[in-house]
């Protein structure tokens, strides 16, 4: 495999020692009762490895959209395909933020509108993926995995502290 887990990701790292495990199975394998579960096994940890590494930003949904697409006649991953298109469009023209105040509220606010549509066009980036690695005659994600590379996608540490408001008052 190309993409295995950064050094700390430790619930990748988990599962590429699983799928590891499952394609030294297969590989050791010659019974053809067994073999295909085996397989079935390997491909499910392989799509769960890209689902994992796509939601950390290990995996960007769209990098991977640049180089797969949804076979030809395939009228789900169309549909997907419009809704990526579209939301995608939405990002690119999003309306202004509303004038803000000191509350939160508006343009000094916490989410903008272009941050809604940057999520949900995410989410269906990840939707299209999962259904390419899903409809027959699809890419699997055992060749997405080899093909491509991880890198962080998403350059900054998610950390939380606060919003500006607390409960400290009630501690107290």
């Amino acid at each position: 495999m190309a993409v295995v887990a950064p050094p700390k990701d430790t619930a990748g790292a988990q599962i590429d020692a699983a799928i590891a495990v499952a394609q030294a199975l297969v590989n050791a394998n010659r019974n053809p009762l067994t073999i295909a579960q085996l397989v079935q096994t390997l491909n499910g940890l392989q799509v769960q490895a890209v689902d994992h590494y796509m939601v950390t930003g290990w995996l960007n949904a769209a990098t991977i959209l640049l180089t797969y697409t949804p076979p030809h006649g395939d009228k789900v991953g169309a549909t997907l395909l419009a809704r990526v298109a579209f939301l995608t469009t939405l990002v690119a023209n999003a309306p202004p933020p509303p004038a803000g105040n000191a509350n939160g509220y508006g343009g000094a606010g916490w989410v903008t509108v272009a941050q809604n549509y940057q999520q949900q066009l995410y989410a269906a980036q990840i939707s299209l993926v999962e259904h390419i690695m899903d409809v027959p005659g699809g890419t699997s994600a055992a060749t997405m995995l080899a093909n491509l590379t991880g890198f962080q996608s998403f350059p900054f540490e998610y950390s939380f502290t606060s919003v500006g408001f607390t409960d400290e008052w009630i501690d107290d």
